[in-house]
């Protein structure tokens, strides 16, 4: 589903991204980690076409999305903060992709209703987020890109500012969505131990480039590839 083919990123002189070639299987819940100014947020930003890559491809579903806007392509991001609209409700939240591609009403309401009972707020649907909890608006976040229907979820470290109880409560949620929507993921962390417990396909990148994957397992340690 995801291609990235020789990817290069220079900004001046100083070269962030060098030859970076991986690729991410459909329905694949794949975990890019790294440390701190690798450029993970990079690499997401240039595959949501926010930015350009200097050289190299970037094929979706193996079509070329290299010089394509980004509103054309089928990925949606989610960020490090939940940046939902403070002044629409939970149901509306989630509703506004699908209004702003004009979707039918009666429509709306069945997906934005499925997605709602699916992340478990339903109690919340006519709440604004000031009264939510932050791993209740992350939830929120989460439901509102898949109502995308986007082919492809970027997630820029969506738990970084959640503490651990709450972190542990929404990494098993995302991995229940993941099992129950079966969307292709590429999730950006710089915590190991999160690494591990959401994926199984682990893509370390460092120095530019993908250096090494790695499989991991419940019943088994980290095994480099």
């Amino acid at each position: 589903m995801i291609t990235l083919d020789n990817i290069c990123k220079r900004f001046g002189a100083r070269e962030v991204l060098r030859d970076l070639s991986f690729s991410v299987a459909s329905g694949e819940f794949a975990i890019l980690f790294g440390p701190s100014g690798a450029g993970k947020t990079l690499l997401l930003a240039i595959l949501a076409g926010l930015e350009k890559p200097t050289s190299g491809r970037v094929l979706i579903g193996g079509s070329d999305m290299t010089h394509v806007a980004p509103e054309k392509r089928p990925v949606t991001l989610v960020f490090q903060r939940h940046a939902l609209f403070p002044h629409l409700s939970v149901f509306e939240n989630i509703a506004f992709s699908l209004r702003a591609r004009h979707t039918h009403r009666g429509v709306v309401r069945q997906r934005v209703g499925e997605l709602i009972a699916l992340a478990g707020l339903e109690e919340y649907a006519h709440a604004k987020p000031d009264v939510l909890s932050g791993g209740q608006c992350q939830r929120v976040a989460f439901a509102r890109a898949l109502a995308s229907d986007a082919e492809v979820v970027l997630f820029d470290e969506p738990l970084s500012s959640l503490d651990q109880v709450a972190k542990a409560g929404l990494m098993s949620e995302l991995k229940r969505l993941h099992r129950v929507k079966k969307f292709t993921a590429l999730y950006v962390t710089h915590n190991l131990e999160e690494a591990l417990a959401l994926g199984r396909n682990l893509y370390l990148l460092d120095d530019g480039h993908v250096k090494r994957s790695a499989q991991t397992d419940q019943s088994q340690n980290c095994n480099i590839l």
